[in-house]
Protein backbone atom coordinates (compact mmCIF):
# COMPACT_ATOMS: atom_id res chain seq x y z
CA UNK A 1 0.00 0.00 0.00
CA UNK A 2 1.27 3.45 -0.51
CA UNK A 3 1.65 5.88 2.28
CA UNK A 4 -0.22 8.23 1.28
CA UNK A 5 -3.14 6.13 0.83
CA UNK A 6 -2.88 4.90 4.28
CA UNK A 7 -2.70 8.36 5.70
CA UNK A 8 -5.97 9.39 4.15
CA UNK A 9 -7.35 6.54 5.62
CA UNK A 10 -6.58 7.66 8.87
CA UNK A 11 -7.84 11.40 7.30
CA UNK A 12 -9.12 12.66 4.28
CA UNK A 13 -7.89 15.99 5.76
CA UNK A 14 -4.25 14.86 5.86
CA UNK A 15 -2.93 17.62 3.68
CA UNK A 16 -4.29 20.25 5.76
CA UNK A 17 -3.05 18.73 9.01
CA UNK A 18 0.25 18.20 7.85
CA UNK A 19 0.83 21.76 6.39
CA UNK A 20 -0.14 23.18 9.64
CA UNK A 21 2.25 20.53 11.61
CA UNK A 22 5.76 21.64 12.60
CA UNK A 23 7.25 19.04 10.28
CA UNK A 24 11.26 18.85 10.31
CA UNK A 25 12.71 20.16 7.59
CA UNK A 26 14.16 16.89 6.33
CA UNK A 27 11.07 15.62 6.69
CA UNK A 28 9.17 18.38 4.61
CA UNK A 29 12.28 18.39 1.94
CA UNK A 30 10.91 15.16 0.52
CA UNK A 31 7.31 15.07 1.69
CA UNK A 32 5.87 14.12 -1.71
CA UNK A 33 8.45 11.05 -2.43
CA UNK A 34 7.57 9.74 0.73
CA UNK A 35 3.78 10.12 0.49
CA UNK A 36 4.63 8.34 -2.99
CA UNK A 37 6.84 5.02 -1.47
CA UNK A 38 5.03 1.71 -0.55
CA UNK A 39 4.58 1.76 3.32
CA UNK A 40 6.89 -0.46 3.97
CA UNK A 41 9.97 1.16 2.56
CA UNK A 42 9.00 4.70 4.12
CA UNK A 43 12.02 5.77 6.87
CA UNK A 44 10.89 6.13 10.31
CA UNK A 45 11.72 9.30 11.06
CA UNK A 46 9.20 10.51 8.00
CA UNK A 47 6.98 7.74 9.19
CA UNK A 48 6.86 8.99 13.03
CA UNK A 49 6.74 12.81 12.19
CA UNK A 50 4.01 12.00 9.16
CA UNK A 51 1.80 9.91 11.42
CA UNK A 52 1.79 11.71 14.51
CA UNK A 53 0.46 14.81 12.57
CA UNK A 54 -2.48 13.28 11.11
CA UNK A 55 -3.56 10.80 13.85
CA UNK A 56 -4.96 10.45 16.89
CA UNK A 57 -4.22 7.35 17.79
CA UNK A 58 -0.42 7.03 16.65
CA UNK A 59 -0.17 2.96 18.12
CA UNK A 60 -3.60 1.61 16.68
CA UNK A 61 -2.76 3.45 13.11
CA UNK A 62 1.09 2.01 13.24
CA UNK A 63 -0.42 -1.52 14.02
CA UNK A 64 -2.76 -0.98 11.09
CA UNK A 65 0.12 -0.40 8.92
CA UNK A 66 2.04 -2.87 9.99
CA UNK A 67 0.67 -5.76 11.62
CA UNK A 68 -0.34 -7.80 8.51
CA UNK A 69 3.29 -7.52 6.84
CA UNK A 70 4.98 -8.41 9.75
CA UNK A 71 3.35 -11.37 10.26
CA UNK A 72 3.93 -12.24 6.87
CA UNK A 73 7.39 -12.12 7.44
CA UNK A 74 7.35 -13.97 11.09
CA UNK A 75 5.72 -16.79 9.41
CA UNK A 76 8.22 -17.10 6.48
CA UNK A 77 11.13 -16.75 9.32
CA UNK A 78 9.43 -19.09 11.51
CA UNK A 79 8.81 -21.61 9.36
CA UNK A 80 12.79 -21.90 8.55
CA UNK A 81 13.64 -21.79 12.19
CA UNK A 82 15.17 -24.35 14.17
CA UNK A 83 13.71 -25.00 17.93
CA UNK A 84 15.93 -25.36 20.78
CA UNK A 85 17.53 -28.25 21.38
CA UNK A 86 16.96 -29.09 25.14
CA UNK A 87 15.42 -26.91 28.36
CA UNK A 88 18.64 -25.65 29.74
CA UNK A 89 18.83 -23.31 26.46
CA UNK A 90 15.28 -22.61 26.36
CA UNK A 91 15.77 -21.51 30.10
CA UNK A 92 18.78 -19.27 29.67
CA UNK A 93 17.32 -17.49 26.37
CA UNK A 94 14.95 -15.96 28.40
CA UNK A 95 17.36 -13.95 30.01
CA UNK A 96 20.15 -13.20 27.23
CA UNK A 97 19.36 -10.19 24.85
CA UNK A 98 22.04 -10.13 22.37
CA UNK A 99 22.17 -8.06 18.53
CA UNK A 100 21.15 -10.54 17.16
CA UNK A 101 17.79 -11.99 19.51
CA UNK A 102 16.51 -8.37 18.61
CA UNK A 103 17.36 -9.23 14.89
CA UNK A 104 15.42 -12.27 14.59
CA UNK A 105 12.80 -11.39 17.08
CA UNK A 106 11.71 -8.36 14.53
CA UNK A 107 12.59 -9.95 11.68
CA UNK A 108 15.28 -7.81 10.59
CA UNK A 109 18.33 -9.07 8.56
CA UNK A 110 21.21 -8.79 11.31
CA UNK A 111 23.72 -7.36 9.16
CA UNK A 112 21.34 -4.87 8.27
CA UNK A 113 20.38 -3.72 11.76
CA UNK A 114 24.31 -3.74 12.33
CA UNK A 115 24.85 -1.26 9.33
CA UNK A 116 21.93 0.78 11.07
CA UNK A 117 23.43 0.31 14.41
CA UNK A 118 26.74 1.66 13.04
CA UNK A 119 25.04 4.73 11.07
CA UNK A 120 26.10 3.10 8.00
CA UNK A 121 22.50 2.82 6.95
CA UNK A 122 20.96 6.35 8.06
CA UNK A 123 17.81 5.13 9.91
CA UNK A 124 15.42 2.20 10.54
CA UNK A 125 12.33 1.33 8.09
CA UNK A 126 9.19 2.13 9.75
CA UNK A 127 8.06 -1.75 9.96
CA UNK A 128 11.22 -2.29 11.71
CA UNK A 129 10.57 0.22 14.54
CA UNK A 130 7.34 -1.18 15.28
CA UNK A 131 8.58 -4.73 14.37
CA UNK A 132 11.38 -4.29 17.34
CA UNK A 133 9.02 -2.55 19.50
CA UNK A 134 6.03 -6.07 19.43
CA UNK A 135 8.48 -8.36 19.34
CA UNK A 136 9.99 -6.67 22.71
CA UNK A 137 7.19 -6.03 24.07
CA UNK A 138 7.60 -2.16 23.98
CA UNK A 139 4.73 0.72 23.40
CA UNK A 140 5.11 1.13 19.32
CA UNK A 141 4.51 4.72 20.09
CA UNK A 142 6.79 5.00 22.84
CA UNK A 143 9.64 3.37 20.63
CA UNK A 144 8.95 6.34 18.10
CA UNK A 145 9.33 8.67 20.26
CA UNK A 146 12.65 7.37 21.80
CA UNK A 147 14.06 7.75 18.45
CA UNK A 148 12.40 10.63 16.93
CA UNK A 149 10.73 13.03 18.53
CA UNK A 150 12.11 15.95 19.27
Amino acid sequence: MKFDRFIKQIDVNYKEKISAANLPKKVLDKLDLTLSKDITTVRGLDFYHIVASVSQDFENDTVNAFEEYFKKKKAKDDAEATDIDNKYKAFIKQFIVLQQDVAKGAKIEDIRLSRILNREIPDFLAWEVYAIAVSREVSIESAFERLYKE
